[in-house]
């Protein structure tokens, strides 16, 4: 028989997992599979992993995973991934802002032959007006200059069957980004749309500084247009120097005149070019610490402590 997985990253959440694993539960029983609820909590400062683990002690399907740190989201995600062992893996925040109501829909679509379900965010009152703006900016950036494309509004709440899930796992980058990882691999998907809920406690954990940095990591991951735009901008600047040359050298011949620039022009043009060369090599800087990054091969998460049967679903 086919078995579900459900990976759940979590960062001081304790009024919301109690709640969402009996949600969960409710949705995940009906459905005859034999399953499992991963749950991973990302270095909580409050009672998160207290919970998690009185938790296991009432269901069997729970299973909890401490981190040693606060490492981020998508440490914790990978870190839950890497623990899933069904045949079909769901991923979703611990919030209640993904509604678990959409398993059962997800499964069916994986069922007729999808091995990848999508999820796309419908509008999200809570979202403040610059967060749309720059989150509109970064997929539109990303689908024109990057690999492959995402679906904008996209999420990490998704289905993915074993083939994509170790296919997805099969890739060792320290910068995980899976919203760009899982559209990599491939195979067959569809995409299903949802209102995004109300926080069901507490407060927003990732915030526009962690956003950015996330958003950075999906881009120099899967662009290299970054590094193709010096070569773009100089060949640009080269033309219209040569053309003012040209324009000079005529002015020379036919009419014996040369053009004197003031010293004003002359410091706006070198300020400009020195602000550019520097922006050029910060880009540059930003690759190679991608790269010195990834060629000393650290561990993306520590484990601190783990609760329930992990490895076996029953």
């Amino acid at each position: 028989m086919k078995t579900i997985s459900v990976v759940i990253p979590a960062y001081n959440e304790e009024e919301c997992i109690a709640v969402l694993i009996e949600k969960l539960k409710k949705i995940l029983d009906p459905l005859n599979y034999p399953y499992e609820v991963i749950i991973v909590d990302d270095g909580s400062k409050d009672r998160t992993f207290e919970i998690i683990k009185e938790q296991t002690g009432i269901h069997k399907f729970l299973k909890g995973i401490r981190l040693s740190r606060n490492m981020g989201h998508q440490a914790a995600l990978d870190c839950g991934l890497k623990h899933a062992s069904g045949d079909a893996v769901i991923s979703m925040d611990a919030d209640l802002q993904h509604p678990p109501e959409l398993i059962p829909q997800m499964i069916k679509l994986w069922e007729e032959g999808n091995e990848i379900v999508y999820t796309q965010k419908l509008e999200n009152q809570d979202t403040t007006l610059m967060y749309k703006l720059w989150a509109k900016t970064f997929y539109s950036m990303f689908n024109r200059y990057s690999q492959i494309k995402l679906t904008p509004a996209g999420s990490d709440f998704r289905l993915m069957g074993r083939k994509s899930m170790d296919a997805v796992l099969s890739m060792p980058e320290y910068h995980k980004f899976y919203r760009g990882l899982v559209p990599f691999v491939g195979f067959r998907s569809t995409t299903l749309s949802f209102h995004v809920q109300k926080r069901f406690a507490g407060k927003r954990k990732y915030n526009f500084k962690q956003s950015m940095r996330l958003a950075s990591d999906g881009l120099f991951s899967f662009s290299d247009f970054a590094l193709k735009i010096p070569f773009i901008i100089g060949g640009a600047a080269m033309i219209i120097i040569l053309l003012y040359l040209l324009y000079t050298l005529i002015l020379l011949l036919f009419h014996g005149t040369v053009i004197i620039q003031g010293w004003t022009s002359v410091i706006a043009i070198l300020i400009l070019s020195i602000s550019i060369q520097l922006i050029f090599m910060g880009v540059l800087g930003v690759y190679v610490g991608k790269i010195y990054f990834e060629v000393k091969k650290r561990p993306v998460y520590f484990s601190d402590e783990k609760v329930g049967e992990l490895g076996k679903i029953q």
